[in-house]
């Protein structure tokens, strides 16, 4: 198993360095100014289940449009605290909470009776990305604010990420590694190109990218939330990682 130490050092060289591997724009920021930096793993359980999500999401809070000041656009404020960390907060006009730390609780953690702390918890790229819809919120809440669009370049910056995975792999040494969501399963196994369906199956299967080790491309929690479709094949595979770990 991995020392502490080694995991301790890998945290801080990713915080210090894991922006510039990627190519990220310097300086790389929320509209107020506050600094988006890399969100390394902080449950660092080794020798058992390993999750993988796809990126952080981003403290939240309304503010008022510039040009309509009746309306309010939620935008991005400050880093989470940890990957999937159970947050709680005040966005400005009512208590928010990280819907995807929720869900990985209510459809994963729950159901397999364990607890985030004794998990391997990251994420394949570890910074904040803007979406297009953070483009127009942002812009109608700070217009002078240059809003670097990221998200649709997930897969280019899942694969220049995927080094800081393989090390943490070599860290963690899982007994099964789950990945979260169709583009994530795609990163890591290599299939670009394959749908959902194809891919999140209830099956362990070898990932040569990540050293060999069984590894499970699961729907993400936020798409079960939604869908009772994902919900199904979740369930399918709770009962499979049960079995293995």
């Amino acid at each position: 198993m991995a020392k502490k130490g080694s995991i301790h050092e890998f945290q801080q060289r990713c915080f210090r360095e894991y922006g510039k591997s990627i190519s990220l724009p310097d300086p790389y920021t929320y509209p107020d100014g506050n600094p988006i930096r890399p969100l390394p793993p902080v449950n660092t359980a080794t020798g058992g289940l390993m999750i993988v999500g796809a990126y952080p999401s981003a403290r939240f809070e309304k503010r008022r449009s510039r040009e309509k000041p009746n309306r309010y656009r939620l935008i991005p404020v400050a880093d989470n605290l940890q990957p999937f960390g159970a947050e709680q907060y005040f966005d400005g006009i009512q208590v928010r909470t990280l819907t995807s730390a929720d869900g990985l609780e209510e459809y994963l953690l729950k159901p397999l009776k364990i607890s985030i702390e004794t998990c391997w918890v990251t994420d394949l790229v570890k910074v904040f990305l803007y979406k297009r819809t953070h483009v127009d919120s942002c812009g109608a809440v700070a217009p002078d604010f240059e809003v670097h669009q990221r998200r649709t370049q997930f897969k280019k910056l899942g694969k220049a990420s995927l080094p800081w995975l393989i090390e943490e792999c070599s860290l963690c040494e899982p007994k099964l590694i789950v990945t979260l969501g169709q583009e994530v399963a795609q990163v890591v196994s290599g299939r670009w190109s394959g749908s959902a369906d194809e891919i999140l199956q209830p099956r362990i299967v070898q990932a040569p990218g990540l050293g060999n080790y069984p590894t499970m491309y699961l729907p993400h929690p936020d798409a079960c939330r939604r869908y009772e479709k994902w919900r199904e094949r979740l369930a399918e595979c709770v009962k499979i990682i049960r079995s293995s770990l």
